[in-house]
């Protein structure tokens, strides 16, 4: 069976597996570029003439001779609607693509050169294939013989096809898709032959069809892995083409995302990621290979032609700087059209192009924000930070056991990853439900860079053991963080201070289901799904569970086993800023409180300092210190005031401050330190429809906001996108004065009706990183 579909005998035994892999993907690659419409004008002339020739030779023998299969209707629009595909652009083009969903069924016609009982003169054969080598023993392959039956009696998980109706030519077929098919790219062969064994061979025909067939995830279907029984969750983080990605410091702030899975480019790109994945094409039928593979490809630090290029340098003038990009869809084109990694990505733009790819391919997915997002290097499941004797920070230092590889870990102010809805198998039952995943580049796992898929339910129980990746998971939402001082009695040469037990995962946030507020800083539709990740902190059960998963790891026992030594009779604490206004002042302020019975002499280092998110220092922007003493039950203040004209200048990307305090009482020897991360917040862009939205009838819109600083902003960029309303594009415009306005016309004319999301981002030289966006209602024509 399988020869039908492969190379001469000769041939084949020339080229190897790499060969055969090789050649395969150029053709998808071709077929790829073909389905987006990538031809020439007389290719489709060429086209259109064949078409007529093969019509007037059919119609000329359409009585005499053998039955043949003259064509395959595979009805894309109509079976499209059926399985909730209608809204990808690929189902509507000239030469429209079949999408479907596995484990529902769907409708085709068989058109013939002349009336024919299939029932009692000839056997016709449906081959369905994927990948290429395709096989029915790996469920890459389906072969399914028409016997005439008119109801489906295969197993679920099972091709099977029944005859709805054979009139005239006309033969009407109903085709069941397994449930645990493989997603991706499919295509179809049709064989007819007379069942009478004397007829002559030549009788026998074999019909490659050269329609693209898309078979994606079903959570709709309840024997699909990926089922979501929740509707409202599966319009969400299935069909919904925007949404929102928080970025910055506690609070944080939502930025709209235009995720437009539904663009005629990013099913091709998804199945072109998958190809270059490496994963096998039997395996790919499962949401657990798939969404680890997705995690790997969206990123390119495999050398192996991923997605996106990460870079956090702040020199992006080879490519695109990632707070300019305002979704998924230009990322996915010219990853397609020019065949190899986008330049630049970030985080949040790694987990937005992720759920780009799980949502086209029909797996549930949402990004998730997480605010103080540690980055354990060592499996301690503790971020350690070092002074000497005297209290000062030790940015180096010798490997020890509390970190025997000498990396050092970091504590992000904010990462994004993602979260995919899915059923465990391999895990104990209970494990199900969302399960984490990681795009961005940080570790190896299993020698590549992905992470995931990581069950909630097992890093909220700290169950390190289980698949995968929940350690690493474990530790960005929960570790502490532990300071040590050098000691030479120390065991290691440190001794454990204190440890901060509720300073990472302050909080974990995602978009709600339905709801979505046009303003950046609206809270209506911001979900906390911290407690998935971890039981509510300082509670009993948030400690059992870091100490039961401390046990299971050597470097994590270090850490843990060891009491704080050091004698705390001052408490020390920094107070929290939540948000200034760029433009605005502000003010580091530390009190210090001595709850002891006698006097103590406390000396204070106060610093201010720019930062990038990743939570690596950027410019120090001013430092102050002073020493008092503190009398039984007495308490002080220390302020360090911050104008304006001396942090603007030194502000990095996302415009974060971080404020550090370094804290020591004389007499003990205590050391302290406390920090705080804000964000200077920056104006939200205003966007306004001035007319009422019609198809087919031009719409004005305009984007405005007051530029908060005293300077002009140049070299302006403003970047639009709004799926099913408006293809991405990149606008320069002119500069806008100082404390002045930013206020730009811009036209476009809606093709379709319904409710739409218009995103815009801002980005100049002297400020980058604005957002904004409104909801528009396009009425029928």
């Amino acid at each position: 069976m399988l020869a039908l579909f492969s190379p001469p005998a000769d041939r084949f035994t020339k080229m190897t597996f790499f060969d055969r892999a090789d050649n395969y993907l150029n053709s998808l690659i071709d077929n790829i570029r073909a389905d987006l419409g990538v031809s020439t004008a007389a290719e489709r002339e060429r086209e259109r003439e064949d078409a007529r020739v093969i019509d007037e030779f059919h119609e000329a023998n359409a009585v005499a001779g053998p039955a043949k299969v003259l064509e395959v209707d595979f009805k894309a629009k109509q079976n499209a609607v059926d399985h909730k595909c209608d809204k990808y652009e690929v189902v509507h083009q000239r030469k429209p693509t079949v999408v479907l969903r596995r484990g529902g069924n769907f409708t085709i016609d068989i058109k013939l050169n002349k009336v024919t009982d299939v029932k009692k003169e000839y056997e016709l054969k449906l081959y369905f294939n994927f990948g290429n080598t395709p096989s029915v023993h790996k469920g890459t392959q389906g072969v399914v013989t028409m016997m005439g039956k008119t109801m489906f009696d295969k197993s679920h998980e099972e091709w099977d096809a029944r005859m709805v109706e054979n009139k005239g030519r006309i033969l009407t077929l109903e085709v069941q898709i397994p449930s645990i098919a493989p997603v991706g790219s499919w295509n179809m062969a049709t064989e007819l032959k007379p069942r009478d064994p004397a007829a002559d061979r030549s009788a026998r025909q074999l019909m490659r069809q050269d329609t693209t067939i898309y078979i994606l995830f079903n959570p709709w279907n309840k024997h699909d892995g990926t089922y979501m029984p929740d509707e409202n969750g599966r319009n969400e983080y299935v069909l919904n083409p925007v949404g929102k990605i928080w970025q910055g410091a506690y609070p944080a702030r939502g930025r709209h995302w235009s995720f437009g899975q539904f663009d005629d480019v990013v099913l091709p790109g998804c199945v072109l990621l998958l190809e270059r994945s490496g994963l096998r094409h039997e395996a790919r039928g499962d949401p657990i290979f798939v969404s680890r593979a997705i995690s790997k490809m969206v990123n390119s630090n495999d050398g192996d032609n991923g997605v996106l290029i990460g870079s956090w340098s702040g020199d992006y003038s080879d490519g695109t700087s990632p707070s300019q990009w305002a979704g998924s869809i230009k990322i996915m084109e010219e990853y397609v059209r020019r065949g190899r990694p986008v330049k630049y990505g970030q985080c949040w733009v790694f987990a937005g192009v992720t759920t780009t790819v799980c949502r086209a391919l029909g797996l549930p997915c949402r990004p998730v924000t997480n605010l103080n997002s540690a980055h354990d290097t060592d499996v301690s499941l503790t971020i350690d930070e070092y002074v000497d004797k005297k209290g000062e920070k030790i940015t180096t230092r010798r490997r020890s056991g509390a970190d025997p590889m000498g990396l050092g870990d970091s504590i992000w102010n904010f990462h994004v990853w993602n979260d995919v809805w899915m059923d465990r198998p391999d895990l104990p039952p209970g494990y199900g439900g969302w399960q984490a995943i990681d795009a961005t580049p940080q570790e190896t796992s299993d020698g590549m860079f992905q992470c995931g898929p990581a069950s909630h339910e097992a890093v909220r129980r700290g169950q390190m053991e289980l698949k995968y990746d929940v350690p690493f998971v474990l530790a960005e939402v929960n570790a502490d963080v532990v300071h040590w001082q050098e000691d030479e009695t120390a065991q290691d040469g440190f001794r454990k201070l204190f440890s901060n037990k509720n300073h990472v995962g302050r909080q974990l946030l995602t978009k709600k289901v339905g709801t979505m507020e046009s303003g950046n800083y609206a809270d209506d539709d911001k979900e906390d799904c911290t407690d998935l990740y971890k039981p509510p902190e300082g509670t009993k059960a948030e400690r059992v569970t870091l100490q039961m998963a401390a046990r299971r790891s050597r470097n994590a026992r270090h850490a843990f086993r060891f009491p704080s030594l050091a004698e705390e009779d001052v408490n020390f604490s920094i107070e929290d800023i939540d948000r200034i206004m760029i433009g605005q002042d502000f003010s580091v302020t530390v009190k210090a409180e001595n709850i002891g019975e006698v006097n103590r002499t406390v000396q204070i280092v106060l610093k201010a300092g720019s930062t990038y998110y990743t939570g690596a220092p950027a410019k120090p922007i001013t430092e102050a210190g002073g020493e008092f003493v503190l009398k039984p039950k007495e308490s002080k203040t220390l302020s360090l005031p911050v104008p304006y004209s001396q942090y603007y200048s030194k502000l990095v990307e996302h415009a974060m401050v971080k404020m550090v305090a370094h804290c020591r009482v004389e007499e003990t020897s205590y050391a302290w330190m406390g920090d705080d991360c804000f964000e200077i917040t920056k104006p939200a862009i205003l966007v306004k429809a001035l007319d009422k939205a019609a198809v087919g009838r031009p719409l004005k819109i305009e984007f405005s906001f007051l530029n908060p600083l005293p300077e002009k902003m140049t070299e302006c960029v403003l970047e639009v996108d709004g799926p099913g309303l408006s293809r991405p594009k990149t606008i320069p415009i002119s500069d806008v004065p100082a404390n002045g306005e930013m206020k730009w016309p811009y036209t476009l004319v809606p093709r379709k009706a319904g409710e739409f999301v218009l995103i815009a981002t801002f980005n100049s030289t002297q400020l980058v990183n604005l957002s904004g966006s409104s909801s528009i209602t396009v009425a029928e024509a």
